[in-house]
């Protein structure tokens, strides 16, 4: 009797942890949802503007302009998808918002499997609040708006933990069907962003650790093929290369080199300095078990399994390492890059932070628990700045939306927009037929020479923003005249036959 009286007590115990935990997962959720939906705007940017033009190019048949031929396809395939249900730009913000909110839900999942519930309770808070991936930046730091933007890097670390979660399921309980499906999420990982494919080669490390591993990798690989093949096939009949894709989408990580120290003098700022702590905590209490580590022994004449918990905690030391070292190595760094990072630096945070509230006095663990919480919510609070905002920000407006407004309004759909510089813009705002300019240099002033037909060019009155095309260039240039001037915008009519047109006005004026 005693023994089922046990046994039931610890079923009891071990349903209440379960409600428990699923209540944690939710709760972090919507509160990481709400934070990133909250002032949900019309007005987008650049990159986020080719996502959103490509969404509408395939579902909506529009074709003044179009960036599928480079950029990765899954996520405007997901706006486009959002668009046959509501075809608004809130409906983007929304699911977006939900998408990059799922995250930390996730990595806690994945995270209790590692360094246990705590540490992973503790390091998907930092991933759900951290103001730099909700997108409450402290001044002067400048970087995309990563909590609510339309950029792929968000979503895409949430199918990366996604297929991170699956893949220790499929340690724990190993089948070949398992692994298949971590390759096929590990497929739209890559086709939500293509430089996933980096951590996704440096998670796959981790099916070395399998039973007959080369069985399930081949498993692996089948999955991912079944995902990604369709791509390749389709950029093969469209753009008569199997990879062409990929290689412009590589164009946009070149440009300026950065800092040696880039993400250095980052991190703090975006990772938090409660991470710094933790990461430091992790590695005082590592070299001091270091002597205790090496001596245990597992059992009689066996080994340390690849997978327990030490050896876990050390692969994910690699696999943030590798990560930073990759896109350190591209010739251009930005904040943002560095996200598929965030989750083992986070976990092995939470795994350091913990000791604060694992004292067996309870005293001790009193205090370590008020400084755990006071630093937490200090770190947290620039996420307050979201909430100054509406809930909506519908009256939100940029230049470029005042000035496609003005296109829109006054010229037809087959006119030509030529741009060196936000053009997606354009693109998105406007049904006009929009050609992309080389940004600057010769290449741009022998365009501008030889422009295929009459059109409206968009060109920069500020030289912080973009010098070219100078407008004294375009002034002496009898093509171009000025159409419209705005603050820091100035629009240009131009016209392939200039006496062609004066000809036809001085007869018009005699007509009259």
């Amino acid at each position: 009797m005693e023994t089922l009286a046990a046994s039931s007590n610890l079923a009891i115990s071990k349903r209440k942890q379960g409600v428990l935990e699923c209540l944690f997962v939710l709760l972090v959720v919507f509160s990481a949802f709400t934070l990133r939906v909250w002032g949900m705007s019309r007005v987008h940017f650049w990159d986020e503007a080719a996502y959103l033009q490509n969404a509408e190019v395939i579902c909506c048949d529009k074709t003044n302009y179009s960036e599928l031929d480079s950029r990765p396809p899954l996520l405007s395939l997901f706006f486009a998808g959002l668009f046959l249900l509501w075809h608004h730009i809130y409906a983007a913000d929304i699911g977006t918002a939900l998408l990059n909110a799922l995250g930390p839900g996730l990595l806690y999942l994945s995270g209790r499997m590692i360094v246990g519930r705590i540490p992973a309770a503790i390091g998907s808070l930092l991933l759900a609040f951290s103001p730099f991936f909700v997108g409450a930046f402290p001044k002067g730091f400048d970087s995309d708006n990563t909590g609510n933007s339309l950029l792929s890097d968000s979503p895409a670390l949430t199918l990366l933990l996604l297929g991170f979660w699956l893949l220790l399921i499929a340690l724990r309980r190993q089948s070949d069907w398992r692994f298949a499906c971590v390759g096929l999420v590990f497929a739209l990982t890559v086709l939500m962003r293509f430089a996933s494919l980096s951590t996704v080669g440096i998670l796959s490390l981790l099916i070395f650790a399998a039973a007959r591993w080369w069985r399930r990798a081949f498993a692996c690989v089948i999955g991912f093929l079944v995902g990604f093949t369709p791509y390749l096939c389709w950029s093969r009949l469209r753009y008569e290369g199997y990879f062409e894709t990929l290689r412009r989408g590589w164009t946009y990580y070149q440009g300026d080199r950065q800092s040696p120290l880039f993400y250095a003098q980052s991190f703090g700022t975006m990772f938090c300095w409660i991470t710094l702590v933790g990461l430091t905590v992790w590695v005082v209490r590592w070299v001091w078990q270091w002597k205790a580590r090496s001596t245990a022994k597992v059992g009689e004449g066996e080994r340390m399994p690849t997978t327990s918990p030490q050896w876990m905690e050390l692969f994910l030391w690699v696999w943030a390492a590798l990560v930073l070292v990759f896109f350190f190595a591209l010739p251009h760094q930005e904040p943002r890059y560095a996200i598929p990072a965030a989750p083992p630096l986070f976990l092995l945070a939470g795994s350091g932070l913990s000791a604060l509230i694992m004292p067996r006095h309870t005293a001790a663990r009193n205090v370590g628990i008020i400084l755990l919480a006071g630093g937490l919510a200090w770190s947290f609070l620039p996420d307050v700045q979201r909430f100054k905002l509406p809930l909506v920000n519908g009256t939100a407006t940029t230049e470029e939306t005042q000035v496609a407004q003005y296109l829109s309004s006054n010229f037809p759909p087959d006119t030509v927009l030529y741009s060196n510089f936000n053009y997606p813009l354009f693109g998105y705002y406007t049904r006009l037929q929009v050609e992309e300019l080389p940004e600057t240099g010769p290449r741009l002033y022998d365009a501008l020479s030889h422009l295929p037909e009459d059109g409206i060019l968009v060109a920069h009155s500020n030289p912080e923003i973009d010098p070219d095309p100078r407008h004294e260039w375009l002034s002496s240039n009898p093509h171009f005249r000025i159409l419209r001037e705005f603050p820091s915008l100035v629009l240009y009519q131009y016209r392939q036959d200039v006496a062609k047109t004066h000809s036809r006005c001085r007869q018009d004026k005699n007509e009259n």
